[in-house]
C-alpha cells in the first residue's frame, strides 16, 4: 500500500472518529459543518488518488 492509499485511509478513520463523536458523544446534529469536512475530505482523497495514478505513470 502507498502513501497516497494510506492517508485516504488515515482520513477515513479521522472522519468516522468526528462523526461518532460529534453525534453521540457530544449529541450535536450533524450541520454544515460536517458536511462541509466531508466534502473537503472526498477532494482531499480524490487529489490522492490523482497523485497516486501519477506517481505510478511516472515509474
Amino acid at each position: 500500500m502507498n502513501k497516497y492509499h494510506k492517508s485516504s485511509l488515515k482520513l477515513i478513520f479521522i472522519i468516522a472518529i468526528t462523526l461518532i463523536l460529534s453525534t453521540y458523544w457530544l449529541n450535536l446534529k450533524i450541520g454544515y459543518g460536517i458536511v462541509f469536512l466531508f466534502v473537503i475530505v472526498g477532494y482531499t482523497i480524490y487529489r490522492n488518488f490523482k497523485a497516486s495514478k501519477n506517481d505510478e505513470e511516472k515509474k
